[in-house]
Formats: structure tokens, C-alpha cells, sequence
């Protein structure tokens, strides 16, 4: 036998009765009511998933990390090595100044020395020096004369600190070798712009620009 279908009971209302009771006593205001409660259940819900979302934001975190930092100074290690920039070396030898300043492509290098005799122009290519004057070069053997020209030398100096920790403060790795030799190499954040060696009462002081941008075109002969 097949169920019966409960038939809703309507109450008998009058024009005083409130709004929602009369309109709920009628057929057709009753599934009007039931149709804005549905509708009003279906937008609370909504909200409340809404609001959930906004409750547990998603956190992103950095990639960045020291290691990653250490990636890139060994990458400007790399890039100086390459024996490609501008230079700037300021040396006192206990008291004795001596300044050198020029460009360097890989063996080629031309530039300017100071000292106390004066200003020379030279230039440098491969195992070749030479002094340039009005009439030309001439090759010369002492343009290092009383110098450590060990310290002039990127390489060199890289590989005496290969195997050695440094001690970090902020954009500066400090190195400390035996025989109270120390080397300082500090970093713009993008590349090499200067190595400090302190070799007793002797400092050399190494200041790089336009890593990677020298070509043989712009070296001055």
C-alpha cells in the first residue's frame, strides 16, 4: 500500500496576526518562506567557507638561504679569476706608497704606475712588460721591483684562501693565514669590488671594477 503524503496544516489567521504568520499560513507564502530560509542557509554556508580560507592564510616561505649566498660568492669568486676588469692597487710597503691603476683582459693588462719617482705607463702582455713613452715601448724588468707581485695576482691570492674558513661579517669574509698575513675580501652583493692583504707592516689594498666587461678594443696600448 502506498504511503500517504503528509498534507501540511494551515492555521486560520486574521489581519491582525503578524506578517510571517499569515504569510506561513497560506500555500503559497509558506513555500515562498521556505524558498528565502533555503536561500538564506546557502549563502551562510558560503560565508562561513569564506571565512575559513581567509582564517589560514597560506604562508610562503623564503627559498633564500646562507648557503644560496655562499653560491653567489663563490660564482664572483669564479668570475674574478678570469682576470677581466679594472683595477686599483694601493700599496704601502711600511710607509712607502706605490699605486697602480689600469685594465687587465686575461694576460693583457695596460695601465699606470706612481711612486715616488714619478708616473710610468705600461703595458703587459703575456710574459712581456713594457714601458711606454713618447717614442714608443721599451720592455722593462723591474716595474714590481721591492713589490710582492704574488699579492697583485687574483689567482694567488684565491688559492691561498681555498682551504680556509672565513670569518663573516656582514659583506666581508676575513681570512687569518700563519706568518700574521690577513685577507680581506668584501663584495657589493654582485661581484668582488675589493681584497685587503695584510702582510705585517705591508698592506695591498685591491680594488676591482667592470668584472667581466674589459675587451682587448678598450685596453689602452
Amino acid at each position: 500500500m502506498a504511503s500517504k503524503t503528509k498534507k501540511e496544516k494551515y492555521k486560520k489567521t486574521n489581519p491582525d496576526d503578524p506578517w510571517i504568520t499569515r504569510t506561513w499560513n497560506t500555500e503559497k507564502g509558506r513555500a515562498s518562506l521556505k524558498l528565502a530560509f533555503y536561500g538564506l542557509f546557502v549563502v551562510f554556508v558560503f560565508m562561513l567557507i569564506i571565512l575559513g580560507k581567509d582564517s589560514n592564510p597560506t604562508v610562503y616561505k623564503s627559498t633564500y638561504s646562507a648557503k644560496d649566498y655562499e653560491k653567489d660568492f663563490d660564482m664572483q669568486i669564479t668570475e674574478l679569476k678570469n682576470n677581466n676588469y679594472s683595477f686599483n692597487y694601493n700599496i704601502d710597503l711600511n710607509g712607502n706608497k706605490i699605486l697602480f691603476y689600469g685594465k687587465k683582459n686575461i694576460n693583457v693588462e695596460s695601465g699606470y704606475k706612481e711612486d715616488s719617482n714619478g708616473i710610468i705607463k705600461y703595458l703587459k702582455d703575456n710574459d712581456k712588460t713594457y714601458k711606454i713613452n713618447i717614442d714608443g715601448k721599451e720592455e722593462i724588468t723591474n716595474l714590481y721591483e721591492g713589490i710582492n707581485n704574488n699579492y697583485l695576482s687574483v689567482n694567488y691570492i684565491l688559492n691561498l684562501i681555498a682551504n680556509i674558513k672565513p670569518n663573516k661579517e656582514n659583506k666581508v669574509y676575513n681570512y687569518l693565514l700563519e706568518n700574521n698575513v690577513n685577507i680581506s675580501i668584501e663584495t657589493s652583493g654582485n661581484e668582488i669590488n675589493k681584497i685587503t692583504i695584510k702582510d705585517n707592516l705591508d698592506t695591498y689594498e685591491l680594488t676591482f671594477a667592470d668584472v667581466g666587461k674589459i675587451t682587448k678594443d678598450n685596453l689602452e696600448m
